[in-house]
């Protein structure tokens, strides 16, 4: 099942698989939306026809097609720090909302008639070391996720 998952803090290394491009993302250091987009687009060498925009990254993580892994993560530590400079908390929701949709849509191809001619489901998760604001903020999102064991 893909989405958001929460892990206890120093337990990162036990969610690396084989086969997963990671993209690892400290909240102290991505403090706005525009942080985030600059730094998943770095970590996940997004091609250059990228816009810097919210529709470009869903378009771009719902694509892959360029790297070789079979498996996808992104992984927040410092989450209580995560985006806390964005001055537009929409911005915020909508990023936290657009990550799960993108997990949700791995996890249901075919998402449309045709795309199973060149998308296969694939393992897309969003970890997120586990803190109370952390627990609350996704609540609040009506984000559902699990724990990692």
């Amino acid at each position: 099942m893909n989405g958001y998952c929460l892990f206890e803090a120093g337990k990162e290394k036990d969610l690396i698989k084989d086969n997963t491009h990671i993209v690892r993302i400290d909240g102290r250091e991505i403090v706005t939306v525009d942080e985030f987009i600059h730094e998943i687009a770095k970590q996940l060498d997004f091609p250059d026809y990228y816009s810097s925009s919210l529709d470009s990254l869903e378009e771009l993580l719902n694509d892959l097609s360029w790297l070789n892994e079979s498996q996808f993560a992104i992984i927040v530590r410092n989450y209580s720090f995560f985006l806390c400079e964005e001055k537009d908390p929409a911005r915020k929701t909508n990023l936290m909302n657009l990550l799960n949709d993108v997990a949700e849509q791995w996890d249901n191809v075919p998402n449309y008639p045709g795309e199973e001619d060149f998308r296969n489901k694939a393992v897309f998760n969003i970890y997120i070391e586990k803190a109370p604001a952390t627990v609350s903020e996704l609540e609040k999102l009506n984000i559902s996720y699990h724990e990692a064991k």
